[in-house]
């Protein structure tokens, strides 16, 4: 099934690859990303918000990084550093959710979503240099009003995050249309 790949471009973080006349995209480094949901005690959704220049807009995720892309191989460690670098909470084990790809027509990365456990505030988070991460922690009898604040705004809600609502048994309420108002 699978046939070889040609490389069509190399760029300082991507490599644009061909296989069958299809043109796709993967990353030079990292070999997968992880997602981490993380609820504290209280029942809050810990959150990510950030300018990402793809979409040129603000997008809420989960605290979120890239496996391999600093020399760490390890998905579940690297699943614990992100959410602490990012967000401030450390948590004492990770457990592997689900893992897919992201957008196979486009790229070939696949995504691992960690279940976050045993967490407490050890931080502020935002990030490490070049990264300007604001943290939310959302309650999750708020999150569909939230988000749906969030987008009236035009801020970005990555489908992560609706997957999160799943995993945390919220319920979970779908978006407006574009051009129509949330009806809540």
């Amino acid at each position: 099934m699978s046939t070889s790949r040609k490389v069509i471009f190399k760029g300082t973080k991507i490599i644009v690859a061909e296989r069958d006349g299809w043109e796709f995209v993967e990353r030079k480094k990292a070999t997968e990303a992880v997602a981490v949901i993380a609820v504290t005690d209280d029942r809050k959704l810990i959150l990510t918000e950030q300018y990402r220049r793809p979409v040129d807009a603000r997008v809420i995720d989960l605290p979120a990084g890239l496996v391999g892309d600093e020399g760490n191989d390890d998905p579940a460690k690297t699943a614990k550093n992100e959410l602490s670098e990012e967000t401030g909470w450390k948590c004492r084990k990770v457990e592997l959710l689900a893992k897919g790809p992201t957008s196979p027509g486009i790229t070939s990365e696949l995504v691992s979503l960690y279940r976050a456990t045993g967490l407490t505030r050890a931080g502020k988070g935002g990030g490490v240099e070049g990264e300007d991460i604001e943290v939310h922690e959302v309650a999750l009898r708020n999150i569909n009003s939230w988000l749906a604040k969030k987008e009236a705004k035009g801020v970005l809600i990555d489908l992560k995050v609706r997957a999160a609502l799943y995993f945390c048994g919220a319920r979970v309420s779908s978006p407006a249309p574009v051009g129509e108002k949330n009806r809540g």
